[in-house]
């Protein structure tokens, strides 16, 4: 399944991401040099460099309807509950979750809603869903169970809240802790990517071979950096074509990769339910996203510092050109992960 828009047709979406140019930072931060670690991960969930060294057994086990049925149930979800909420008055009930984010009685109400759907058609599965997940974070140990299910319900809360686009929906399954299938609708724009794993996605312009640094475009989530990294990667930006801030929304920012929009970006925070369906939908696009140490993304994983691009090179060419040899005294971005 590729692109699937309400008119049948592939769709040129507004985004609103690689809005504000980021400028570079005149401070230079002093410390250690960052460098690339070669040590393995063992956070006792498979990543996604583990996934093509599994059986495909998960495939014969799935509901043949799967696939409809979980987009049908978000695109219902979008039409009933976002899209007649989004600039109205459905907006009442806003409040801050622990971390910081958003969080809206339209988020609780969509995650409910897929959570019933996915249930009902795969009763053995685990759903993980944000918000569950924010109430009890014990759920996010049940991510290497043989069947989960992980919702990001709105993604882009801050977006919908102050009523401007982009804001997603990602749904994706995973087969002991490794996904399989990713879907990411924009409900605005009733657009909606899906596909499974080894099953290959086109949907926008193909990455250039050899892109010149100068020529790469992308998004740079620096806001949550520590500010002594934030600066020594700041200002390095100029050594690339443009870098944006972003649009806080991770969802639109993996779909605007998919279509060629931008080439790269640039995550601190790296949550299952904001990567996974877009990490999955950009592999099988021919993209790349690891951690900044080079590890490979991990769902079950909790650490910091993401990189996702439009094909293996511009990913290097992108941390050469950001991350190598950046001043890291606290090593943040080498870190090993923690399990959830």
């Amino acid at each position: 399944m590729a692109e699937i828009h309400k008119d049948g047709m592939a769709a040129t979406v507004r985004m609103a991401c690689g809005a504000g140019v980021l400028n570079a930072q005149e401070n230079r931060t002093q410390g250690r040099g960052f460098k690339m670690d070669q040590s393995a991960e063992r956070s006792g969930q498979p990543g996604f460099a583990t996934v093509a060294r599994q059986d495909d057994a998960w495939r014969a086990r799935l509901p043949t309807d799967v696939r409809e049925a979980v987009s049908s149930a978000l695109r219902d979800a979008a039409r009933s509950l976002v899209v007649p909420s989004f600039r109205g008055s459905g907006l009442a009930d806003v409040s801050r979750k622990a971390s910081g984010t958003l969080v809206t009685q339209i988020d609780r109400d969509v995650e409910s809603r897929l959570a019933e759907a996915v249930t009902t058609l795969f009763p053995s599965s685990r759903v993980i869903g944000e918000e569950a997940a924010a109430a009890d974070p014990r759920l996010l140990m049940h991510l290497g169970d043989e069947w989960a299910w992980l919702i990001d319900p709105l993604d882009g809360t801050a977006n919908f809240v102050e009523g401007r686009e982009p804001v997603t929906m990602m749904v994706a399954l995973l087969y002991r802790g490794s996904p399989v299938l990713a879907w990411i609708l924009d409900p605005l724009q009733d657009v909606l990517i899906a596909a499974g794993r080894g099953e290959g996605l086109s949907v926008g312009r193909a990455a250039a071979a050899a892109p010149a640094l100068r020529d790469l475009r992308g998004a740079a989530w620096t806001r949550y950096f520590d500010d002594g990294l934030r600066h020594a990667i700041e200002e390095r930006f100029p050594a690339l074509g443009q870098v944006t801030p972003g649009c806080k929304c991770t969802g639109a920012e993996y779909l605007s990769l998919l279509r060629g929009q931008q080439d790269f970006v640039l995550f601190w925070r790296s949550m299952p339910w904001d990567h996974t369906a877009g990490i999955l939908l950009l592999q099988e696009s021919g993209g790349h996203a690891a951690y900044l140490n080079r590890n490979p993304f991990q769902p079950g994983a909790k650490r910091f510092g993401l990189l996702a691009a439009r094909s293996e090179q511009i990913w290097d060419q992108v941390w050469t050109a950001l991350i190598e040899g950046v001043p890291d005294p606290e090593g943040l971005l080498s870190h090993q992960a923690q399990t959830y």
